[in-house]
């Protein structure tokens, strides 16, 4: 009786597995049907097509389909149903805008949506239960196995992603009125090469959205925003520059520095800042995440027994880079845009000011923090000099305060051996103009702001920054 069971079970269960994959399967050959049916098909059909099926989707049609797949348990027919009627509604809403912005005259390129869902398409999830023994029922993301799959697997996610993005890309545009240039098939490569890192960089952050419409709406978004600066390199320069990228961003994950989310945030930062500048520009950046982390695992037994350890023992997260480097990567695509528009060149110098500013703040900033903290002197609060404990948001130190000057004029002697700026005493007062009052600016928030809950620690970072750019930038006109 027992045996007979188990063997019901186990039929029972492989049924399951070989359904899972079905579905897949299923999944994406309706995908790849849906671009290929671009050659055939006009932008307003779409729109109707996705539209019906939006509706469908809020029928019991959508159970009668799910039972194809021997699909009934209700709570998996719900998430199923959502997540079918969330992307629809979201490819939906895409072609309805490209209707409405191709009516105004505004250009949209319809290929870009395609693109996208190409993207979305070559999910992990998807691809992970196609390869692995697991069911529709099970909560895959939550499995130890399926948290610890390998980099290997994921970076060749994303090659089938640069793909799939790249020839739907060319596909649909062949087919809606584009000459296949060099200059335009360069375009689409670079695009699809930061679409493919942004929806992989979506989908490792953990979210309480839907994760296929965070991987599609991120990489339309970021594709669009690039196609309207109208820049493309050289595909052999883009592929040099992500394997570049990639191969850095490996590393800091190798020796603990950056998470799966950081990696690829590191990655799409220097693959659009070596394309927008030079390779240097990514280097100077990338010297603020090794001292970044390096200083992270200063006395960190220390600092974690006195609580004032960064978490994950001191790897980076998707948020610590962006919170530090987003204007930095402004300012890059910046600097690149004007290349192609001669009469603003005039600030293409303030701008690499700029740069070299902004990574001395967060430099300077990380250095404080991290060397700040385990100060044996006092500590005061930046507003009113009052004592404070060490790692108290405001607090400021001698030792810290050493270590910001150090840090920015570390980040100012790189940027002359780099070349971005012409002599070293320039140099060194750029980044220590942007980096130490950039860092104490951080503080003066810290103690006004993120000490009341008006500002994260990730905000201040932001704010920060920006203000070490601002600094520096206007430092060039006052010389000048």
């Amino acid at each position: 009786m027992n045996k007979t069971a188990t063997v019901t079970n186990a039929d029972s269960n492989l049924h399951h597995i070989r359904t899972c994959k079905l579905f897949y399967l299923a999944k994406y050959a309706a995908g790849i049907l849906f671009i290929l049916s671009a050659a055939v098909l006009p932008l307003w059909l779409f729109f109707a097509v996705c539209f019906v099926l939006c509706i469908l989707s809020m029928t019991p049609l959508l159970t009668k389909a799910a039972a194809l797949f021997k699909l009934t348990d209700e709570n998996k027919l719900k998430q199923l149903s959502f997540d079918f009627r969330l992307l629809a509604g979201i490819l939906t809403f895409s072609f309805l805008a490209a209707l409405i912005l191709e009516n105004y005259n505004i250009d949209f390129p319809s290929f870009l949506i395609f693109q996208a869902l190409a993207v979305t398409i070559f999910s992990t999830r998807s691809w992970y239960s196609l390869f692995n023994r697991v069911t529709l029922y099970e909560n895959v993301r939550e499995t130890e196995k399926f948290k610890n799959i390998s980099l290997l697997y994921e970076f060749f996610l994303i090659i089938l992603r640069v793909l799939g993005a790249f020839l739907a890309g060319v596909w649909v545009a062949s087919f809606t009125g584009y000459d296949l240039t060099t200059d335009f098939l360069n375009q689409i490569f670079f695009i699809s090469i930061i679409g493919a890192f942004i929806g992989s960089l979506f989908e490792s952050i953990p979210s309480r959205f839907n994760a296929n419409a965070s991987i599609y709406l991120g990489a339309l978004l970021s594709m669009w925003a690039l196609l309207l600066l109208n820049y493309q390199t050289p595909w052999s320069e883009t592929a040099l520059a992500a394997f570049f990228s990639v191969v850095l961003a490996f590393l800091a994950y190798r020796y603990k520095i950056a998470d799966v989310s950081a990696l690829f945030s590191a990655a799409v930062l220097g693959i659009v800042i070596i394309l927008f500048t030079n390779l240097w520009w990514f280097v100077l950046l990338v010297a603020f995440f090794i001292l970044g982390g390096g200083f992270t695992k200063y006395k960190f037994r220390q600092k974690k027994a006195a609580g004032l350890a960064e978490s994950k023992t001191g790897i980076r997260s998707y948020e610590n880079v962006f919170s530090n480097s987003i204007w930095a990567l402004i300012i890059a695509v910046l600097y690149g845009a004007l290349s192609l528009y001669p009469e603003w060149s005039r600030f293409a110098m303030p701008l690499v000011f700029a740069y070299v500013g902004t990574i001395a703040s967060a430099t300077g900033d990380t250095m404080a923090s991290e060397i700040g903290v385990t100060a044996k002197g006092p500590t005061y609060m930046i507003t009113n000099f009052r004592k404070a404990k060490p790692g108290e948001d405001g607090g400021v130190s001698l030792l810290g305060e050493t270590a910001a000057f150090i840090g920015s004029a570390i980040i100012g002697v790189m940027a002359f051996a780099f070349g971005m700026i012409d002599t070293l005493p320039l140099a060194l007062l750029v980044s220590i103009a942007g980096g130490f009052l950039g860092t104490n600016i951080d503080s003066v928030l810290g103690a006004v702001l993120q000490k009341r809950g008006y500002l994260s620690n990730s905000g201040v970072n932001v704010f920060s920054t920006l203000s070490g750019a601002i600094i520096s930038f206007a430092l060039y006109f006052l010389i000048f």
